[in-house]
């Protein structure tokens, strides 16, 4: 088959399918590589919001996913013990909860049921080698295949290996000082439709959010030199979670217990993904790839989908893929290095509090933040902030 108008997209899991989405819809062949057996059901809960919220409705698929909400009322602030500090309802200043929250497994889902029968699904595939030719890109597989394609999308998120084929010396990680892990862990009778969140000490940060009827999703992040534990080594992975929840009280004990039903887990350092170009050639990097924030923003997700959304648009437009590359990184480049400001190493620093006096003066911090008249106040300041500022935080493109 000719190269021309057939894409490989490496990586099934938001971006990759996202991305599938409008490039199929623009007459192109989209195959999707992924390393995985099949989707992968786990993950953490992840909201969509702003731009990435009006991609999703642009899509045609708000009203699916809201029917796979989490059902998250809002979140409550707990001391290491399960005493509540203060509540905040879906809403209110400072609460988590957003209007999509879905479970990442369910987001995945959803995408794929969108697109598998207009695109190519190959499960259990990665790219070997890559040829960057003039009218295409000649990809090697790992079972030996060989095949062109006009260009390719790497869509593999933060730890791609087809990214570092190609631009390796381009991409950076912004160590923030912290490691995280998040996954699945048996729903107790006393979980609920409302996430907890706990400040330990030793600067350790849980929070458990509702999943699925069996399951509840678990968050767990801590201060930590960059040890430099990799994906494979599920042995230093466990023992660096359980120190980071042993003595840190009744909360974490509860998910330590728990830890040995874990079957699907991330644990990694929580880092940014710096690229100074975001393609070269006939291959372009899309979401955490080439720009993840760190899943802790909550800004992930809604950057895979804008950055999907307008590469594949430019690609429509444009009279070639340099153009199109081009104008792709510059519209998206400044709202994601405006997403990953919100974390710095000082922030996480501040948020993983190590002493009983730090984390007494978080309890303070969210015990006001939580009293109605704080609330009342917050609400009429956001109402008079909101009639100053752009009705919208980014404005889409618009592609026809």
């Amino acid at each position: 088959m000719n190269a021309e108008k057939k894409v490989l997209i490496c990586g099934g899991g938001i971006a990759g399918p996202a991305c599938a989405y409008w490039l199929q819809k623009y007459g192109y062949i989209v195959v999707i590589a992924e390393k995985a057996a099949s989707l992968r059901d786990g993950g953490q809960n992840v909201d969509v919001k702003g731009a990435g919220q009006r991609v999703i409705e642009e899509m045609g698929l708000a009203e699916i996913i809201e029917a796979k909400n989490t059902m998250e009322e809002g979140h409550k602030y707990l001391g290491a013990d399960g005493r509540v500090i203060g509540v905040f309802p879906k809403g209110a200043l400072g609460t988590l909860t957003r209007d999509f929250e879905i479970l990442r497994g369910d987001l995945a889902q959803i995408f794929y049921d969108a697109t598998h029968d207009r695109c190519e699904y190959r499960f259990n595939t990665a790219v070997a080698h890559l040829e960057d030719k003039e009218d295409c890109v000649s990809v090697t597989f790992d079972d030996g295949a060989v095949e062109e394609f006009e260009f390719v999308v790497c869509a593999e998120g933060i730890g791609s290996s087809t990214r570092q084929m190609v631009m390796a010396e381009h991409v950076r990680f912004r160590y923030l000082g912290a490691y995280m892990a998040y996954f699945n862990i048996p729903k107790h009778p006393g979980d609920d439709h409302w996430a907890r969140v706990v400040h330990a000490l030793g600067g350790t940060f849980l929070a458990l959010r509702p999943g699925t009827d069996t399951e509840t999703t678990a968050l767990v992040t801590f201060l930590a030199d960059d040890v430099g534990v990799t994906p494979n080594d599920p042995t230093s992975r466990k023992e660096l979670l359980e120190k980071a929840l042993t003595g840190r009280g009744a909360i974490a004990d509860r998910v330590r217990a728990d830890l040995d039903a874990v079957g699907d887990l991330y644990f990694g350092p929580m880092s940014q993904v710096e690229a100074s170009r975001w393609s070269r050639g006939r291959v372009v990097l899309l979401g955490d790839a080439a720009y993840c924030p760190t899943p802790f923003t909550g800004s992930g997700t809604g950057l895979a989908l804008v950055g999907a959304y307008i590469l594949a648009g430019e690609v429509k437009d444009r009279r070639n893929l340099a153009e199109a590359f081009a104008a792709y990184e510059r519209i998206v480049r400044p709202y994601v290095e405006t997403a990953q400001k919100q974390l710095n190493p000082r922030i996480i620093r501040f948020l993983h509090v190590k002493t009983r006096l730090g984390v007494a003066i978080m309890h303070t911090i969210f015990r006001v933040l939580a009293l109605d008249a704080t609330q009342r106040l917050a609400k009429l300041a956001a109402t008079k902030r909101d009639k100053k500022k752009p009705a919208d935080d980014f404005l889409l493109p618009v592609y026809t």
